[in-house]
């Protein structure tokens, strides 16, 4: 029989774990137990891992929640991954590149990857990034499938009705994606565009700031649909731009990978952050929410305000890193939103001019 495994511990790994832990005890060709590899960390004077076997509950980062007992927590990397066949990669993005380095020599030959990861990985210069299933296929030799969508952990979790994107070439491999993660409140569909579902995840980030900063000025609500169209005309073109020869489509966009993100980063309300169980992409939206509110012209003076701290959000970096390629190629007048996003967390832009830089959008040429 099969076997799967989780690498990651946080409220979204915690949620797939749940997910698969359930599925898994009606599919016969699988082993129930998933083992789940939690970074070694203390919780109550115990390792995190242990308080997961024993209480059955991730009290660090999704509290609340009752954990399947046929989920297995180590802290040894090693023992997590050498006997799966499954292994579903539930990290940040900027962390991947470090977990490939530990898995390195572990995995089994005929073993694949599936990665949750809603980002890409940034280039040590600050100018380029890779896709995380480019990564794991280049570093590990095996396949990768990614499965995005508007997929909150504490929805899951709650079992509202939920959907996600499946993106791969190999239609096997994704047939039996679908058949591990489908339950009656958790509902699947396949694209073979697997470079535009992964680039979806990663773009709304950017779009999400955006989105907060449009909420924190209290725009009207034909202004906010308006940036969130732009968003998307400017992700589309994006994702051809930067994989023009990975067989991009823009149907891809009308999935739950697509327009189903965009419409939580817009509808989203930041006050509920606290109880999103660290949702790190929605930590964009309550960024661009306070760049408008606090006039907290830098991303810097915004995180550090966050309860806990926070290092980083997602939808900066890859606003930086975009206009860095963007700049190279001489293209920042097409992408007027991805540009204004990268200043206002720059400090370069206040807020308040934000709607002025659209208003010349190439689309209305």
């Amino acid at each position: 029989m099969k076997k799967v495994s989780v690498l990651g511990c946080g409220a979204w790994a915690t949620a797939v774990s749940r997910l698969m832990a359930d599925n898994l005890r009606n599919l016969n060709e699988f082993h129930e137990e998933v083992k789940m590899f939690v970074h070694n960390e203390m919780c109550g004077g115990k390792s995190l891992a242990d308080v997961i076997n024993e209480t059955h509950v991730n009290d660090v980062y999704f509290p609340g929640f009752e954990i399947p007992k046929n989920v297995v927590a180590s802290c040894d990397v090693h023992d997590v991954v050498c006997d799966a066949d499954v292994l579903a990669v539930v990290y940040p993005s900027r962390y991947v590149p470090w977990l490939l380095d530990r898995i390195q020599g572990s995995v089994k030959d005929n073993a694949y990857f599936i990665t949750f990861t809603k980002g890409f990985i940034i280039g040590p210069d600050g100018k380029s990034l890779e896709l995380v299933s480019d990564a794991i296929r280049e570093r590990t030799k095996r396949p990768c499938v990614a499965v995005i969508g508007a997929t909150t952990a504490l929805e899951v979790a709650w079992k509202h009705f939920t959907e996600a994107t499946i993106g791969s070439t190999n239609m096997d491999l994704a047939n039996e994606v679908k058949k591990l993660l489908k339950a009656p409140y958790f509902r699947l569909s396949i694209s073979q565009d697997e470079v535009g579902v992964e680039l979806c995840g990663a773009l709304k980030n950017v779009i999400a700031i955006a989105a907060g900063v449009a909420t924190g000025l209290k725009f009207g609500d034909n202004t906010k649909s308006a940036v969130l169209r732009l968003g998307f005309w400017e992700m589309l073109q994006l994702m051809k731009e930067l994989y023009p020869n990975r067989g991009v489509r823009g149907v891809t966009l009308e999935e739950s990978c697509g327009v189903t993100e965009l419409f939580v980063c817009m509808t989203h309300r930041p006050e509920k952050l606290p109880a999103l169980g660290s949702d790190m992409d929605l930590m964009n939206i309550s960024l661009g929410q306070e760049l408008a509110t606090k006039r907290r012209f830098s991303e810097g003076a915004v995180t550090k305000t966050f309860q806990p701290p926070v290092t980083f959000v997602d939808g900066a970096e890859y606003a930086h890193v975009i206009y860095n390629i963007l700049k190279a190629r001489n293209r920042l007048d097409n992408y007027p939103l991805f540009v204004a996003v990268h200043k206002m967390c720059q400090g370069q832009l206040s807020p308040t001019h934000f709607l002025e830089s659209l208003r010349s959008h190439p689309v209305h040429r």
